[in-house]
């Protein structure tokens, strides 16, 4: 005995094959309880509801993208006025809770920082690449990180050499030698050291 069928696609082929097969046989089918032009409108209903959740689909993966590239750009604005405010209040630990940030503790050994997080392609266009990151986590035993070094090689090799220098995490790298497969690499640094090296990032420009 046939089964009913669990995919849509079947599922709407069976729908096809009923329609077609009561229309051409009324005399075999002569009072069918859900009549062919019923069955006709249900179908034609389901298709327009999947154009609409094909396309609330595409919205979807479109707004969280956006989500996701607009907070990093709030993420590195903080950053910047955080900064600023560390350097102009003298690391003043009462003052900075005024923005909802603790300062530094006075008298603690500065660290080398720890290992940049997540390091990856933001854009990237004919001779350029965008890329960004997540500072290190704070860690026990770790520094902040003052400045990040970008570092590239082509694949195959480990000749790491200085591509760029960032402030806040994220730097644009220009003029990038075009048909080579590159590989990209961030390592965070403050006055005591550096930190590991990030996750690889390859592209081909």
């Amino acid at each position: 005995m046939a089964e009913f069928p669990q995919r849509e696609n079947d599922i709407i082929g069976l729908a096809r094959d009923m329609i077609d097969g009561l229309r051409e046989n009324p005399e075999l089918f002569p009072h069918p309880v859900v009549g062919p032009e019923e069955l006709e409108e249900v179908s034609e209903e389901f298709w327009r509801a999947s154009k609409v959740a094909t396309k609330a689909r595409t919205a979807a993966k479109a707004a969280t993208k956006q989500k996701r590239e607009v907070l990093q750009r709030l993420k590195r604005a903080m950053r910047r006025v955080l900064r600023h405010a560390e350097s102009a209040t003298s690391w003043d630990q009462k003052k900075l809770k005024l923005i909802g940030w603790g300062a530094r503790r006075p008298g603690k050994q500065l660290q080398p920082p720890g290992q940049v997080a997540d390091l990856r392609i933001f854009k990237e266009g004919r001779d350029w690449i965008a890329l960004d990151w997540d500072p290190p986590p704070k860690e026990t035993g770790t520094g902040k990180a003052r400045a990040y070094r970008v570092e590239r090689t082509r694949s195959g090799k480990d000749e790491w050499a200085p591509a760029g220098l960032a402030i806040e995490p994220s730097i644009m790298l220009k003029n990038q030698e075009r048909g080579v497969e590159w590989q990209y690499r961030v390592i965070a640094v403050n006055r005591e050291g550096e930190g590991m090296e990030s996750n690889v990032e390859t592209a081909v420009l």
